[in-house]
């Protein structure tokens, strides 16, 4: 994932890469990769002072003999990472990037255009585990002339592409145009300063999924948006307050702190109000528009359903025969399958707010992960017909968030668990089928740790003195068949 700024303060970032970085994560700072003409052959770990001063000068002499000017800076820096799963490529697999980027960004010399001086940096990982080189380019060229930096983000994204194919890297989802938005630096450092465990957006986003899942119209998503404690305000058509379209939601700040609001396309592609207008095909927007004005919460349903412990087990039981299902639905049908991860994204997300509350843990990570596989490709349309295929999980969702809980209901949420992580088999199964083996991977991690061990967590206290038993004779699968043991642990 390419990562470009451009500047003009050559000595200044030569010392940054070289130093000991912000979080003092710069381990051991030396080049991989560097252009001719540029100090002596092989690539030293440069740390004394005048050493940088040198390489600094020498990668800059272009631009200083000729006094080019370049709009925006003639430094470009380009840092190139990978995902922390893939691992560390290598000082000699890093220099292959920085010269394949030099080369297909046009820095690199040819019979009609001179090359440009640069430096490829390699000091450890990042602060979030990530591998990465620093590429430096002083898009002033050895003749004078400049070099054509037009698109050059588009570029590298493309390139970037190539390179995961070819070297068998996670492909980056947002290339696949099926990308959830990025989480930024500020926001990280934000949720530390407020004592967050994670970002506002990622809690947010999982909150409005929790919502949309147990709503069977727009007006029980706004009333269950607001009694999850989320800010909510509406956007209006202009011209008046008859018309919403758009919303945007933020968390409650402390200290008197002024709120950060985010749209709804802001936390994901398909939680913008008209996406999740589509999941609701017989709810009219118009009659929604008094609960976005109001402030009205949902109040917890009066069902005997929902006090009967037996709920859990009727709702494994909608969790079995939706992925019974799904052996029917082709791997390619990428809507039905879409929407099936977003219903169990918000499952997930609910069962999360109830139980891990503001510390997100197993199930969060899970809905997380089905959000992802939620999202539909570019030029991918959602289609009618799909929304009404899966709502048994919709009510699956009112059983998580106002059933009761406790020791009567042990087996029934145990065997839930069970079901969801079948369910969560069978949406691995697809992605793999497809080759998109970075989805895949992220939701058999989902399910073979964090649900594992609440699984187990689940079986223990149901071993303990004084706990209900299980229904009597053999323990079966959600289908009836003799139960083999936890999904995806082969």
């Amino acid at each position: 994932m390419p990562n470009i700024t451009r500047g003009s303060d050559m000595a200044k970032l030569v010392r940054y890469l070289w130093g000991p970085g912000r979080a003092n994560e710069h381990t051991d700072p030396h080049a991989v990769a560097i252009s001719n003409g540029c100090l002596s052959e092989g690539f030293p770990a440069f740390a004394d002072a005048s050493e940088l001063a040198q390489l600094a000068a020498d990668l800059d002499a272009p631009q200083r003999i000729f006094g080019t000017e370049v709009r925006e800076g003639h430094v470009w820096h380009c840092s190139v990472s990978i995902p922390p799963e893939d691992g560390e490529l290598g000082d000699e697999a890093w220099a292959k990037v920085a010269r394949r980027v030099v080369d297909e960004m046009g820095f690199s010399g040819t019979a009609d255009r001179a090359p440009c001086r640069w430096v490829a940096v390699h000091h450890g990982k990042s602060t979030r585990g990530n591998d990465h080189i620093h590429l430096v380019v002083n898009v002033v060229r050895e003749d004078g002339s400049k070099a054509d930096v037009f698109r050059d983000y588009h570029r590298s994204q493309q390139l970037c592409g190539r390179l995961e194919q070819e070297m068998g890297l996670r492909v980056v989802e947002g290339r696949m145009g099926r990308g959830m938005p990025g989480i930024k630096r500020g926001e990280r450092e934000a949720a530390a300063r407020r004592g967050r465990p994670e970002p506002a957006r990622l809690t947010l986003a999982r909150r409005v999924r929790a919502a949309a899942a147990g709503s069977q119209s727009e007006t029980e998503f706004v009333a269950h948006l607001r009694r999850s404690g989320v800010l909510v305000r509406p956007r209006y058509q202009a011209g008046g307050q008859s018309v919403v379209t758009g919303y945007s939601v933020a968390l409650r700040e402390k200290n008197g702190e002024s709120p950060v609001w985010y749209g709804g396309g802001k936390l994901a592609a398909d939680l913008t109000l008209t996406k999740l207008r589509a999941q609701w095909p017989g709810s009219e927007p118009a009659d929604a528009v008094e609960a976005w004005k109001s402030g009205a919460v949902v109040r917890e349903p009066n069902s005997v359903r929902l006090r009967d412990e037996s709920a859990w087990e009727m709702a494994a039981q909608q969790i079995a025969a939706v992925r019974e299902r799904l052996t029917n639905v082709p791997m390619d049908d990428v809507t039905q399958w879409a929407q099936v991860a977003r219903e169990t994204a918000g499952l997930f997300a609910a069962w999360s707010q109830r139980l891990e509350g503001d510390r997100p843990g197993a199930l969060a990570q899970a809905a997380d992960a089905l959000a992802r596989s939620a999202q539909l490709p570019d030029g991918v349309q959602h289609r009618p017909d799909t929304a009404s295929k899966h709502t048994d999980l919709r009510g699956v969702a009112l059983v998580v968030m106002y059933s009761r809980s406790g020791e009567a209901s042990d087996w029934g949420e145990y065997l839930m668990l069970r079901t969801l992580r079948n369910t969560l088999r069978a949406i691995h199964d697809m992605h793999r089928a497809r080759e998109e083996h970075y989805a895949a991977r992220q939701i058999e991690d989902s399910a073979r740790h964090g649900l594992a061990e609440l699984e187990r967590a689940r079986q223990t206290l149901m071993d303990s003195p004084g706990a209900p038993l299980p229904p009597p004779g053999p323990q079966l699968d959600p289908y009836g068949r003799p139960d083999p043991g936890p999904s995806l642990d082969r």
